[in-house]
């Protein structure tokens, strides 16, 4: 371990010992909540993240001896509900993650308690309702003339109903209901980068909410010569993981790299349209099972959309054709994009497009996928979002784009409750490999 004040080194991640029985014993638990505890009470660099951090610190600052030893553990619960596991304190924010000593890591904590606490049975009925996507995704879909009415905001008895039913805020917009896709769109083979392989994950929020995506991301891949196929076999299970549902993320883990890893072999990269799906993938699977050689594998090969984009223009070479877009764009980074340690790959790829002005937004939207849209947690995640929408509400640009959908629509709803006659409402979010489309005359305005 590394000694000293802080650290400037690489984020290290220590592999989620699930499989271990102290990972589960309540007192060691305990006893490593406190430890973290205690340092962020020391150093609080992370007041303006989430809700989590002012909660802890709240609860210490009104507790007896100002100090973490006369508060009770009991009251620690609200601190975990309020974590959004956006990776942003670990990634960006903490001086004291491995391989400092201190070891800190606040997401993997908050995960550790989630899991004991939906092995004990204290997940509710309704927050596994709405983990359950692909079932909802494939209802959905399949009713979507009905779906999409029902989740309308302009339909408050069915909102209404909703929130008594599910806990699922009446305010919060929901995502839509597309139906499939199924187009084809020609190869180009005199493009720089044709003869290049992948497999499109089309994801739960491309496979059944918005496939104008997966549409636009099918097109630009083909128009650059990459032969790409479409793959869904269910969701990458981050759901669950914010459920603390380990076994369910595992199973779909197994599952689906099981059967990516033989085209991997054949010569395709995987590549996500959703930076939540990338991360999982990437990331979040190899630390619970660090040693599946098929998660290992897929985790070596797979690239969120704007990453593989950018690669292959700076290896090969993009077809020629970008044009510009007037009126400039303002991007904003959702959380895990950025957790996935690879840069602003959406502004890089955004800037290629010629002549067109590109605004980087790196906050947080407040979202935090379903947590986001509960009744209890929607008030909140309007307020750790202010300020994105407030700044992408400043550029006033024609074009929005955010790399999670949910957060873009979320920051467009802020700026519709906001109403300040200074800033206008934010323009409907785009995916930024749908502004490449654009640019490239592939899909129309």
């Amino acid at each position: 371990m590394i000694n000293g004040e802080g650290g400037l080194r690489a984020p290290v991640r220590d592999v989620v010992a699930w499989q271990e029985d102290d990972y589960w014993n309540e007192a060691k638990l305990d006893k490593e909540t406190r430890r973290q505890f205690d340092v962020c009470h020391g150093c609080r660099r992370c007041f303006n993240l989430c809700d989590s951090f002012p909660k802890l610190f709240d609860l210490i600052d009104e507790s007896k001896t100002y100090e973490l030893d006369s508060v009770d553990s009991k009251d620690f619960q609200p601190i975990v509900d309020a974590c959004t596991l956006c990776d942003m304190c670990f990634m960006v924010t903490c001086p004291y993650v491995p391989p400092h000593e201190f070891a800190i890591d606040i997401p993997k904590l908050m995960l550790r308690h989630r899991a004991k606490n939906f092995k004990e049975g204290n997940v509710g009925f309704k927050e596994k309702q709405i983990s359950e996507i692909d079932r909802n995704g494939k209802l959905g879909q399949k009713t979507r003339i009905v779906s999409n009415k029902f989740v309308s905001l302009n339909n408050k008895p069915a909102r209404y109903l909703m929130e008594k039913a599910l806990d699922i805020s009446k305010e919060a917009k929901l995502p839509k209901f597309s139906k499939p896709f199924s187009e084809e769109f020609p190869l180009n083979t005199k493009a720089p980068s044709y003869g290049k392989k992948a497999i499109l994950f089309s994801t739960c929020y491309g496979s059944y909410h918005n496939t104008e995506i997966i549409s636009s991301t099918y097109k630009v891949l083909r128009h650059n010569g990459i032969d790409v196929s479409l793959f869904y076999d269910g969701c990458c299970g981050m759901p669950q993981l914010e459920q603390g549902n380990i076994d369910r993320v595992m199973s779909q883990a197994k599952n689906i790299s099981k059967k990516l890893v033989p085209m991997i072999l054949e010569g395709y990269t995987i590549i996500s349209p959703i930076p939540s799906c990338a991360l999982m993938f990437k990331t979040e699977w190899p630390l619970l099972l660090p040693e599946d050689k098929n998660i290992l594998i897929l985790s070596k090969n797979t690239m969120d959309i704007d990453e593989y984009i950018i690669h292959i223009a700076e290896n090969k070479g993009l077809t020629c054709g970008l044009i510009p877009l007037e009126g400039d764009i303002t991007v904003h980074m959702a959380c895990h994009s950025r957790a996935q340690n690879i840069g602003p790959k959406s502004a890089q790829m955004l800037k290629l497009i010629p002549n067109t002005k590109i605004n980087v937004i790196e906050r947080c939207s407040g979202h935090g996928g379903s947590w986001g849209v509960k009744k209890e947690n929607f008030k909140t995640a309007l307020k750790v979002g202010k300020n994105s929408a407030k700044s992408i509400m400043k550029y006033d640009t024609k074009y929005f784009a955010s790399t999670c959908p949910l957060a873009g629509d979320h920051i467009v709803q802020i700026s519709e409750k906001e109403n300040n006659e200074n800033l206008k409402v934010i323009n409907e979010p785009s995916h930024p490999i749908e502004l490449i489309a654009l640019a490239y005359n592939i899909n129309k305005e």
